[in-house]
């Protein structure tokens, strides 16, 4: 087991643990209890086990629709069948979890929950990314790959506290636009990531 987590566990969740002490810390106002702070992490991590079918379903739509190595596959493959799937995933936690929470009061909560449940989905995926290819590229996704889901979880974040915020003060309809933006914005900013991540296939 020892040799286990040398291996496979600690190269492919410390950049995780390291964001999170990172964001974690950066909660001055009134700190998130560390329990739900886990639990969010936990959370992200068991449903990208849902994720998995629901990007191939996807991705197989797309596939009968555009065929493979267009323009518009590439489009549709990137934007919907990975980022809007992979963010729907994480914002499914905070709505199932996070939104009903008393401790949900701050505009900076929404930016801790929003990346907790992305750090733990990043996490997961990371462990499966290196138990299939090898800790050589845990390196690689250190780097860019758990960043970049900590950094799309900042942008859901900040909507979701908008939301909650209009929510308090019984505005509906801007409540609603900004959960709607906490998938949108992380979703766009996703695509165009993994977009230019790939883009040597239509060169």
């Amino acid at each position: 087991m020892r040799l286990l987590f040398y291996l496979v566990l600690f190269p492919a969740l410390f950049p995780v643990f390291l964001i999170l002490f990172y964001i974690y810390g950066k909660d001055k106002h009134e700190r998130e209890p560390l329990g739900a702070v886990l639990l969010t992490v936990a959370l992200g991590a068991l449903f990208s086990f849902v994720d998995i079918p629901l990007e191939r379903v996807m991705q197989q739509i797309i596939f009968f629709r555009y065929g493979t190595y267009s323009l518009e596959y590439e489009l549709a493959e990137n934007f919907l069948g990975v980022a809007l799937i992979e963010e729907l995933t994480k914002w499914a936690v905070l709505m199932v979890y996070v939104w009903k929470l008393r401790d949900f009061d701050w505009r900076y909560d929404g930016v801790v929950y929003a990346t907790c449940a992305s750090l733990g989905f990043a996490g997961m995926e990371n462990v499966m990314y290196v138990l299939s290819y090898g800790t050589g590229v845990s390196i690689g996704r250190a780097l860019f790959a758990i960043p970049g889901h900590a950094a799309f979880g900042v942008f859901m974040g900040y909507y979701l506290s908008r939301a909650k915020h209009w929510e308090l003060r019984h505005i509906g309809f801007l409540k609603y636009v900004a959960l709607l933006f906490s998938v949108a914005v992380p979703t766009a900013i996703h695509g165009t990531y993994d977009l230019d991540r790939k883009s040597t296939r239509l060169n």
